[in-house]
């Protein structure tokens, strides 16, 4: 800002009555009101300001100490707290934004690791039952109840768990459709996450049974495990699966403490 004595064209030690008159001065000559000039306004609102300063004893003083005047650190001042809000803002808004996608990833993670368990899971624990049916065959009505109760469980669990992964990562394609889009937030077809679970699951059956036959050794006149003795590895997998998403969950609860 310019020199408020240079604007009013005094010295430093110019007396009251010298600030005053030389204000009077200026203004019948900057005026609005009588020049035409577009720099006259704000020549002239300089020159007011300049007045107002030094005519006041302690506003005076406070402007030959800091080189401002009120009008002018108040501009400062606010003009600094503007910016730090904006600042404040733009930090505020960048941590949340980070938090966001931190979240999300953190969503994503554990629902790729539900995933990951719900079908490995079923995977491995079919093949195993399938490959050694008679270590899992109940020999008692007890647990036969037991494990029929439990079949009932987890295979609602199971329908509900694949459900979940297939509503988070599956989409249905459109029966008409002029261009051949894809949902870009679903990767996979619900037809092709059907297959890959109907065929894993076939896959690991069928492996489990046929090294089960393989490496079957009878003793003594002992004839091969009948069919119905396998039927533990159409029901302890479910069972399997239900475990194993409970443990995951209780891991999980801890985690999120």
């Amino acid at each position: 800002m310019p020199d408020l004595y240079s604007v009013l064209g005094v010295n430093r030690a110019a007396k009251t009555d010298e600030i005053k008159s030389a204000y009077r001065r200026l203004a019948r000559q900057y005026h609005p009101d009588v020049n035409s000039d577009p720099s006259a306004a704000t020549r002239f609102a300089q020159i007011t300001e300049a007045y107002h300063t030094l005519s006041d004893p302690n506003r005076r003083q406070a402007y030959d100490r800091t080189g401002r005047t009120q009008e002018s650190a108040a501009r400062q001042h606010n003009a600094n707290a503007a910016r730090a809000a904006r600042r404040a803002y733009y930090q505020a808004r960048a941590d949340q934004v980070v938090n966001e996608w931190l979240e999300r990833e953190r969503l994503e993670t554990q629902a790729r690791g539900k995933a990951v368990y719900t079908t490995v899971t079923l995977f491995i624990s079919t093949f195993f039952v399938a490959m050694y049916p008679q270590q899992f065959e109940p020999k008692s009505l007890l647990w036969q109840i037991v494990l029929f109760t439990l079949f009932i469980v987890s295979i609602w669990h199971l329908f509900k768990s694949l459900k979940e992964h297939f509503d988070y990562y599956t989409y249905r394609p459109e029966r008409v459709s002029v261009t051949r889009s894809r949902n870009p937030e679903k990767p996979f077809k619900r037809s092709v996450a059907w297959f890959f679970v109907i065929t894993g699951y076939l896959i690991s059956l069928s492996a489990g049974l046929l090294i089960g036959i393989m490496t079957y050794t009878p003793t003594g006149a002992e004839p091969p495990p009948p069919f119905d003795s396998y039927l533990p590895a159409l029901l302890c997998p479910p069972i399997a699966v239900l475990i194993v998403d409970t443990l995951y969950k209780i891991n999980l609860h801890f985690d999120n403490l």
